[in-house]
């Protein structure tokens, strides 16, 4: 099976993300005629990859080329959960031309197995924070969506598939990283702040100022950005009732939501879903 780039990639913004659990991750061996970048957000996986057998690890991220043929299995009894971000074999080629990467073709592009890393826990928290804001960007303007996806791009392969060091961000502290990474579980989402305070097991003055200096956010805009970026998987991925994901992600008013919703995306989340439903599976 080979899935194309036209089918899912926006042609002008020349990427799409999305983030997906173990149910939604396609078990069939496939290539694609594009580009994919993923990371193991939770749990550990399987990674059929050309006729190999690689157990993926929680922060693992991996360099999928156009012709890898791969696919996935549970391991264990692990869960597990991974974003996604694919892009275009143009895109690639432009920026391999623009950062020089002629002298690293040979260890991005011809082994057997595709460039793999483990990241470290705050990489990781910072590449997902990332990765998200640009789906954000994607739906809303999608020019300016194809500049920030360059940049993104050349981070990633700069910082972590052709520099010797996988963590490009140092200043993070642990216990906030892994804060972030608990915070995406989904009982811990719609408990909402109280879960973000007891397991961060600090003074509320103390978390909101670590999270205003380290994320430019406060507690309460990470927890529902997180819900509104759960909201939009569920949109775009499930035919759930608009009313059904607004308390699955833990917002406790309809109303509520829909203003947060159109705050973030400009439209409503039916129409979100209308306009951008796409079923792009790694």
């Amino acid at each position: 099976m080979r899935l194309r780039a036209e089918d899912y990639i926006d042609d002008i913004a020349e990427g799409h993300y999305a983030t997906y659990p173990m149910d939604q991750i396609i078990s069939k061996p496939h290539t694609h005629d594009f580009y994919e970048i993923f990371l193991i957000t939770d749990g550990q996986v399987i990674h059929h990859i050309n006729n190999e057998e690689i157990v993926l690890k929680h922060d693992s991220l991996v360099f999928i080329r156009p012709d890898d043929s791969h696919a996935f299995s549970k391991y264990a009894e692990d869960t597990c959960r991974l974003a996604n971000l694919a892009f275009l074999v143009r895109t690639f080629e432009s920026l391999s031309d623009y950062l020089g990467l002629a002298s690293h073709v040979d260890i991005l592009l011809h082994p057997t197995i595709p460039p793999t890393i483990q990241l470290t826990s705050v990489a990781s928290t910072r590449l997902q924070s990332q990765l998200a804001q640009w789906g954000h960007t994607l739906y809303r303007d999608r020019d300016h969506a194809r500049i920030e996806l360059r940049s993104i791009l050349a981070n990633i392969m700069t910082d972590c598939f052709i520099s010797s060091t996988t963590d490009p961000v140092h200043h993070i502290p642990q216990w906030l990283a892994e804060l972030c990474q608990l915070m995406q579980q989904h009982d811990h989402l719609v408990e909402g702040r109280t879960a973000l305070l007891r397991l961060a097991n600090r003074t509320p003055e103390y978390v909101g100022r670590a999270f205003r200096e380290y994320l430019d956010t406060t507690p309460s805009e990470f927890i529902n950005d997180l819900r509104l970026d759960y909201a939009s998987e569920l949109l775009l991925y499930t035919d759930d009732p608009v009313i059904e994901i607004c308390y699955a992600v833990g917002f406790g008013n309809l109303s509520h939501f829909h203003h947060r919703f159109k705050e973030r995306y400009d439209v409503s989340p039916l129409a979100f879903r209308k306009s951008n439903r796409r079923s792009l599976i790694p």
